[in-house]
C-alpha cells in the first residue's frame, strides 16, 4: 500500500510526464500505458505515450488516433521532451527492453515503474510492483481509481486488452475471482469483448499466416517429450515478407502439443543474438529457470535474450530444459 500511495502522491503532484513500455510490446504493456496516459491528460497533466518499438497492428484499434503512441524516430529532439518530464515505466519486466527509450528515460526527472514482474530495483527509481496481479493493468487500475479519475471507456477499454491477453484469456493460474471482478467493473464502464477478443486473436494478414505456417514447420520435440520448440530465421522472415512481430505469441503453440511441459519460440535477431520467447504448464517454473542467462517473466511465461547464434542458443536452452525435465540428453 506504501508503494501505491508513494506513486499516486508523485503522479498527482507532477504536471509533466512520458509512459512508456518494453520493445515488442503486448496487450498488457500497450493497454496499461494507454489507460494511464489518458487518464493522466484527464488530470490536466500534460502526457507524451512514446515507446521504443512500433504498436502491434493487433492492437492499433486501441488508439484514438494514429499517432497517440510514437517511437523516438517520430518526433524531433526526443530528449528534451524527457528531460522536462517523468518517465512512467509500465510492464517493464527489464529495464534493458526499453531499448531506445531507457538511455532517454535516463535523463529525466525521475523514473517510475508500474509492474508485476519480479524486478531487480534500482536506487533511485519509485517502484510499484504486486507480483500477484494478473496484469500490469490490474495495478493501473488501483492507481487510476487512487487518482479519483472516472473509469471512462476510453480508459476501460486498453485495460480490458491488458487483462485479457495477460491472463491468456482468463485461463492462465494468475486469474482468480478478484480477475474477473475487475473484468466485470471493466464490462460495466461499456466494454464491448467480443470486439476487443475479435481485434486481437481474429484478425490475421495472409502473410502472418504464412509465417505461421514456416515457422510451425520447424517443430521438434525432445526424446521424451516433455520439451518442444520451434524456430524463426531471417530467411524466413524475408521470403514472405514479414515482419518481426508477425510472429508474435507463436510460442503458445508450443505447450499445446501433447505432454509438452516447457516450449521455447527461438527467434533470429542477429548473427550473434537470439530472443527466446518461453512458455510453461503446471508447476515448471518458466522465468527461473531462464533467470541465470538474464530472463524473466512470469512462472509460465518468460523470455530472455541470448548473445549467441540461435544454434547455440537453441542447443543451450534444450539441453538444460531437457536435462531439468527428463534428464536426458535432448536429440537434435
Amino acid at each position: 500500500m506504501n508503494q501505491l500511495l508513494d506513486v499516486v502522491a508523485k503522479l498527482a503532484s507532477c504536471e509533466k510526464f512520458v509512459v512508456t513500455t518494453h520493445m515488442s510490446s503486448d496487450g498488457d504493456g500497450i493497454g496499461s500505458q494507454l489507460a494511464l496516459g489518458r487518464a493522466l491528460r484527464g488530470l490536466g497533466k500534460e502526457v507524451a505515450l512514446i515507446n521504443p518499438t512500433q504498436v502491434p497492428e493487433n492492437l492499433r484499434f486501441l488508439l484514438k488516433e494514429p499517432a497517440e503512441i510514437v517511437t523516438p524516430r517520430d518526433i524531433q529532439a526526443p530528449e528534451e521532451l524527457f528531460r522536462s518530464a517523468w518517465t512512467v515505466v509500465v510492464d517493464m519486466g527489464a529495464f534493458e527492453r526499453l531499448g531506445a527509450v531507457l538511455p532517454l528515460s535516463r535523463q529525466s526527472e525521475g523514473i517510475i515503474v508500474i509492474d508485476h514482474h519480479r524486478l531487480d530495483q534500482e536506487k533511485g527509481v519509485t517502484y510499484l510492483i504486486d507480483e500477484d496481479a494478473c496484469a500490469t493493468g490490474a495495478i493501473v487500475r488501483e492507481v487510476i481509481n487512487h487518482l479519483d479519475v472516472p473509469l471512462s471507456v476510453e480508459i476501460a477499454e486498453p485495460l480490458y486488452a491488458a487483462i485479457l491477453t495477460d491472463t491468456g484469456s482468463f485461463r492462465y493460474p494468475s486469474t482468480t475471482p478478484k480477475t474477473h471482478r475487475l473484468a466485470a467493473e471493466l464490462l460495466s464502464a461499456g466494454v464491448e469483448p467480443q470486439r476487443v477478443y475479435s481485434e486481437i486473436f481474429e484478425r490475421q494478414s495472409p502473410t502472418r499466416l504464412k509465417l505461421t505456417g514456416a515457422i510451425l514447420s520447424t517443430l521438434r520435440r525432445s526424446p521424451g517429450g516433455k520439451v518442444a520448440w520451434i524456430e524463426m530465421r531471417h530467411e524466413m522472415i524475408r521470403q514472405v515478407g514479414a515482419r518481426m512481430e508477425d510472429a508474435d505469441d507463436l510460442v503458445n503453440f508450443t505447450v499445446q502439443v501433447d505432454g509438452v511441459v516447457a516450449g521455447f519460440f527461438f527467434k533470429e535477431l542477429g548473427n550473434n543474438h537470439t530472443k527466446v520467447s518461453c512458455r510453461s504448464r503446471g508447476n515448471f517454473p518458466i522465468d527461473r529457470f531462464v533467470s541465470p542467462w538474464g530472463g524473466g517473466g512470469h512462472q509460465n511465461a518468460a523470455g530472455v535474450r541470448l548473445d549467441i547464434p540461435i544454434d547455440e542458443a537453441e542447443e543451450l536452452l534444450i539441453r538444460e530444459a531437457v536435462s531439468a525435465l527428463e534428464s536426458e540428453t535432448a536429440e537434435r
